[in-house]
């Protein structure tokens, strides 16, 4: 069974009420999710932007007419309930306080077990389509089909930004190690 066909019967298992089929697409999904989410709020929301909004696709999953288009389905959602999050302000409780103070952020844990600091450099200065490709393919072991799926697009454009990608990190790493000598 492919990745594709084992997606869809997970989908249509959680449709089916399955709890754990949806929590299995919502581990796969939550990289991706973060990064949409990211562009559109605050670092400190953006996980609550995330879980709010798969807890809206969960509430929406039975009204889902093609498993097949699950990814792109929930990247809008995310995109729509981010937005959403910015126009009315959520208010934070003492133990919301709490709960950051003591909880690392996610993306500090990849900052901090990332060993090449200038390569995690060059990637955030990639155009968002770019790092968007980049993150989900190399950071996260997404298939070309997959990025493509969740980005609507044609495997053909994730191979071209994973290759332009790959040129520009290129063209950037040689550039700082010339200044280093």
């Amino acid at each position: 069974m492919d990745e594709q066909e084992l997606e869809i019967q997970r989908v249509t298992s959680a449709q089916g009420g399955n709890p754990h089929a949806f929590d299995a697409l919502a581990r796969h999904y939550r990289p991706a999710l973060r990064l949409v989410v990211a562009r559109i709020v605050p670092g400190p929301l953006v996980d609550d932007a995330v879980q709010d909004a798969l807890i809206t696709a969960y509430k929406a999953l039975p009204k889902l007419a093609d498993p097949a288009r699950f990814g792109p389905w929930l990247a809008t959602i995310a995109r729509r309930r981010a937005i959403k999050s910015l126009q009315k302000p959520r208010e934070r409780t003492g133990l919301d306080e709490m709960i950051l103070a003591y909880l690392p952020s996610v993306s500090t844990h990849l900052i901090e077990a990332e060993r090449n600091q200038r390569l995690v450099c060059a990637v955030r200065e990639l155009g968002e389509e770019l790092q968007t490709c980049v993150v989900l393919y190399y950071g996260h072991d997404w298939s070309v089909r997959e990025v493509a799926d969740f980005l609507h697009l044609p495997n053909t454009t994730v191979k071209w930004r994973l290759h332009e990608a790959r040129r520009q990190l290129r063209h950037r790493l040689t550039d700082l190690l010339e200044n280093e000598s």
